[in-house]
């Protein structure tokens, strides 16, 4: 049975969870939402931001598509299952209609690489006035391999 707590959402607070397995990248974006006073967790596998989700419920997740074996919309599907008004920010290398519907689905956004800073920024802005939501989920601790695993990135 899931345990529910409910909390309001706080742009000065919001806690945001990454998963980019691009170094190099996941320092850029993590740099950029940190300057907007975002506490930032950043992940390279989906295996630890699967964890991070359960021990820490995010605010909000910024995923790749492709990483490691995984699609990074597993995540976002985990995310929004524990989170129905969470905030999803998919980003990826390949403009393609069925990954954006599926973004468009969970009621995230999608941003094709590479994404300027400004644009990042943008995302997460309209948070600031998101309704409660559910911020704990039981189900994470199940296995997360039952969704698709398209290999775009």
């Amino acid at each position: 049975m899931a345990l529910f707590l409910l909390r309001r959402w706080s742009m000065t607070a919001g806690k945001i969870l990454i998963l980019e397995d691009d170094p190099i990248v996941a320092r850029v974006y993590g740099r950029a939402l940190r300057e907007d006073g975002n506490q930032v967790t950043v992940c390279s596998s989906y295996e630890q931001a699967r964890e991070h989700l359960r021990q820490e419920q995010p605010d909000a997740v910024l995923t790749d598509v492709r990483v490691g074996e995984y699609n990074g919309l597993q995540l976002a599907i985990v995310f929004r299952r524990c989170s129905p008004d969470g905030r999803i920010v998919v980003v990826t290398g390949y403009d393609d209609a069925v990954i954006r519907k599926e973004v468009g689905e969970l009621h995230g956004e999608f941003l094709l690489k590479p994404v300027r800073i400004a644009e990042l920024k943008g995302a997460f802005s309209a948070l600031d006035r998101q309704p409660l939501y559910a911020e704990r989920c039981s189900m994470l601790s199940g296995g997360g391999r039952g969704q698709s695993q398209n290999s775009h990135s």
